[in-house]
This record gives C-alpha cells, sequence and structure tokens, in this order.
C-alpha cells in the first residue's frame, strides 16, 4: 500500500526535524570517542579503552540510524511524486 503524498510530505516534514538531531547524536558520539582517546594520557589503559568502546559502540549505532533515515526520507520523498527529490539527493 502506497502512502498518499499528505502522508508522504508529513513523513518527509518529520524526517527533516529529525536530521538535527541525528547529526548532534553524531557528533556527539565522535567527540566522546575523541576524548576517550585523549585519556591514554591520563588515565589507565582499561579506563580509556571502556570510554573509547562505548563511543565506537555509539557511533555504530548512529550511523545505523543514519543509513535507515536516509532511506526512509528517499522514499518519503519518491512518494510525494519527486517533490521533494532534490533534498533527499542532497542528503545521501
Amino acid at each position: 500500500m502506497r502512502p498518499t503524498k499528505a502522508a508522504a510530505s508529513k513523513l518527509v516534514s518529520l524526517c527533516l526535524d529529525m536530521e538535527e538531531l541525528l547529526n548532534e547524536a553524531q557528533d556527539a558520539a565522535r567527540a566522546v570517542n575523541l576524548i576517550g582517546h585523549g585519556l591514554h594520557e591520563f588515565v589507565n589503559e582499561n579506563e580509556a579503552g571502556a570510554v573509547v568502546a562505548a563511543a565506537w559502540n555509539a557511533c555504530q549505532k548512529v550511523e545505523a540510524l543514519r543509513r535507515m533515515w536516509e532511506d526512509l526520507f528517499k522514499a518519503a520523498a519518491q512518494a510525494t511524486g519527486g517533490q521533494y527529490l532534490d533534498c533527499a539527493q542532497q542528503n545521501p
């Protein structure tokens, strides 16, 4: 069953609202990863390694969410009849 153009437009709008939060989550996960690497100079290897491992895991999860978000956005953009395809192509 195909969504209506109105429903697809609403979904595109929600995706666009989510994009900033997704970008912020990705930036935060990467920052914690960098902090973990910097901790190697100040704490023991196990403590720094735990921070790096947790940050790496968060980075992987956020990247998986980004791929799902991109698929959802592109599908919704196509369902609008192409109205948002330029935006979808800018968000590969």
